[in-house]
């Protein structure tokens, strides 16, 4: 399925207490993008961003079919990225006692749009944090796009999330991930790293692998991501395709990811 609006699907299980509210937004020229957030249904319920705002009815409802909203306890806002928080002022309305979870600088810029402190707590990389019958330790994925992003690790079910690392475009609605074609997902996750984390091609290749093997040490169940259908079992090989597109010796980046002063350059000696 392509697309010409972005569209939600049915939530659905992924591990343990986990479940996604999955949805696709098109990527003009590209293909096709994920856009989803998760949920947690433990002992105090908490909400893992919240959607886009253009799909705001549908993502309501889907997830009043999953949790009442006035039971959640934590919205945990992994960065500021309108995908992410589309739907988070319905949200708060509809859920008195939740608490937004966020690192030092999400809660500033959070403020700054206008959300009352008391209903922020900030959190950051490496600390525990007890929601009753788990605790998490947020973390910062392996790549990202905005400095404040932050996921985490439930040491309970044994879930990752991962925020935008991993993400792909892909050529059509692809809601399994043992579903995509090797080529289109290696396609993919070029083509949404030169639009999400264009600084790849400027990192030094041993330290992104070493940061690549620390998720493999993490060893989850389910690896959820914003902009990938859940992975569920051995990350590995994903971590594999990802090493081997950055960190190989002699692997070229996708054109895509010249910086802009060497496009600039580009473009003058034209």
């Amino acid at each position: 399925m392509t697309l010409d609006a972005p569209v939600s699907l049915p939530a659905r299980h992924v591990a343990g207490d986990w479940s996604v509210l999955p949805a696709w937004m098109p990527v003009p020229g590209m293909g096709v993008l994920p856009a989803q957030s998760f949920l947690l249904r433990g002992a105090q319920p908490m909400l893992v961003d919240t959607g886009l705002a253009a799909l705001a009815e549908d993502y309501l409802a889907t997830l009043c079919t999953l949790v009442d909203p006035a039971d959640l306890r934590w919205i945990w806002i992994s960065h500021l990225d309108a995908d992410h928080v589309g739907n988070l002022g319905r949200v708060l309305e509809l859920a008195p006692q939740a608490t937004v979870l966020t690192g030092f600088l999400g809660a500033g810029k959070m403020q700054l749009a206008g959300i009352a402190p008391p209903r922020l707590r900030v959190v950051e990389a490496g600390q525990r944090i007890d929601l009753g019958d788990r605790e998490l330790v947020p973390l910062r994925p392996p790549y990202y796009d905005a400095p404040e992003t932050l996921g985490f690790f439930d040491g309970r079910d044994r879930v990752l999330f991962a925020v935008d690392a991993f993400g792909a475009v892909l050529p059509a609605v692809i809601d399994a991930f043992d579903a995509i074609d090797p080529a289109a997902l290696d396609d993919g996750l070029r083509a949404w790293s030169a639009i999400d984390a264009p600084w790849l091609a400027q990192v030094d290749a041993s330290r992104f692998a070493t940061s690549l093997e620390a998720v493999a040490r993490l060893d989850p169940t389910a690896t959820l991501t914003g902009h990938l259908p859940p992975i569920s079992g051995d990350i590995r090989p994903l971590l594999a395709r990802v090493g081997d597109a950055w960190c190989r010796p002699g692997a070229e980046p996708s054109p895509q990811l010249a910086t802009g002063m060497e496009a600039a350059l580009a473009a003058l000696a034209a």
